[in-house]
């Protein structure tokens, strides 16, 4: 396993340097509490990545690849997920909500606790109604059409 400060360096350096890095060093990567808010970490390669408590707030993560990556805790409020590869990947507590994750693949993904409000998995891969049972969701969380929707999402909450 890699660790290490200069990682967060060569991965904020672009998604190029940072995968070849990833092509040499393809085991896991250890990453935890990583401050990358609105990074533009398009097409990274994250794979079998611990990113536990890290900050992606915002940030650009088409097509990145996220499988089997340790994702709990972390905020991806607002990010852009589309064509992400996120099978396999742990995701309990995640903060998800208002990310747009369309076409993103999420197969055997772990989404105990995740928040997905208002995020937008109207063409998520990969999704099935065990995984979405014990996440939280909202009026405006989009699904894909053959995807029910969980009857407590419904619910307004109080203030």
């Amino acid at each position: 396993m890699v660790r290490g400060e200069n990682l967060i360096h060569l991965l904020t350096s672009g998604a190029d340097n940072w995968n070849a890095f990833r092509s040499q060093n393809p085991g896991c990567v250890m990453l935890n509490r990583a401050r990358l808010p609105k990074a533009n970490l398009g097409d990274a390669d994250l794979h079998r990545a611990f990113l536990m408590e890290s900050d992606f707030y915002g940030a650009n993560l088409v097509r990145a690849c996220f499988e089997g990556a340790i994702l709990r805790n972390t905020n991806f409020h607002g990010c852009d997920l589309r064509f992400a590869r996120i099978d396999g990947a742990d995701l309990f507590a995640a903060d998800l909500s208002c990310a747009d994750l369309r076409h993103a693949s999420l197969a055997a993904a772990f989404l105990k606790c995740a928040d997905l409000r208002g995020a937008d998995l109207s063409t998520t891969r990969g999704l099935n109604a065990d995984q979405i049972a014990g996440a939280l969701g909202d009026e405006d969380t989009r699904l894909p059409d053959d995807l029910p929707r969980p009857a407590r999402w419904n619910e307004r909450r109080s203030h």
